[in-house]
């Protein structure tokens, strides 16, 4: 069973057994999910290396694998260009209930890393399984273009009305029709053209809230 990676990483221990291009792709996306990174490989790329000297990555083990760097880790990520290795960290990570990512192996993850599309607290998910990542990040480059930096803006607004709505709709439907009124204005067009009172303005209007002097 594969499972996307959709868990809180904040704080967690996570491994990345690999120093190439890949692996640096795996080790940000770890950091930018809150997780602190031990890197094993005794060769890395120059980003992993500038990662490792900002204390981005906090534990550099520069040699090859051993067993025992899983230990305390929540879990791993097998990313090296030689595949027995890749499917020692499996089996050891299977042995010690971490959960597992082996890249280009579906059959060898416990879980999937989707390809991700960020803006601000939205965060667009595409995955093919494991079939095909060039599909996934493909798509992923589509979505990029459609969904713009308004949208993360959009977001941003809607958190800063959350209180104000739950008082005004304190039923789940009530809020869910103010906002799908909301969602049927202008306001990502605003948004897109910079403005941002505007925008704030009709979304008080649409869902009830009421527009400040």
């Amino acid at each position: 069973m594969l499972y996307p990676m959709f868990v809180d990483l904040e704080g967690r221990r996570c491994a990345v057994i690999g120093g190439g291009g890949i692996a640096e792709g795996r080790v940000r996306a770890l950091i930018e999910h809150g997780a602190v990174v031990r890197l094993v490989s005794p060769q890395i790329t120059s980003e992993l290396a500038r990662m490792v000297a900002e204390g981005a990555i906090v534990d550099h083990r520069e040699r090859t694998y051993r067993p025992e760097d899983l230990e305390g880790c929540f879990l791993v990520i097998a990313a090296t260009d030689r595949e027995q290795v890749n499917r020692m960290v499996r089996q050891d990570a299977e042995a010690r209930n971490v959960i597992c990512n082996v890249v280009d192996a579906p059959s060898l993850c416990d879980f999937i890393v989707p390809s991700l599309v960020r803006r601000g607290e939205l965060s667009l998910a595409v995955t093919t399984g494991g079939a095909s990542p060039v599909v996934a990040k493909h798509i992923r480059r589509q979505l990029g273009t459609m969904y713009g930096p308004e949208w993360g803006a959009l977001i941003a607004l809607l958190r800063e009305m959350r209180g104000e709505l739950k008082e005004r709709h304190p039923d789940m439907p009530g809020r869910r029709e103010a906002v799908e009124r909301l969602m049927r204005t202008d306001v990502v067009r605003l948004l897109a053209e910079g403005d941002e009172q505007g925008a704030r303005d009709l979304a008080r209007r649409e869902m009830g809230l009421g527009v400040h002097a």
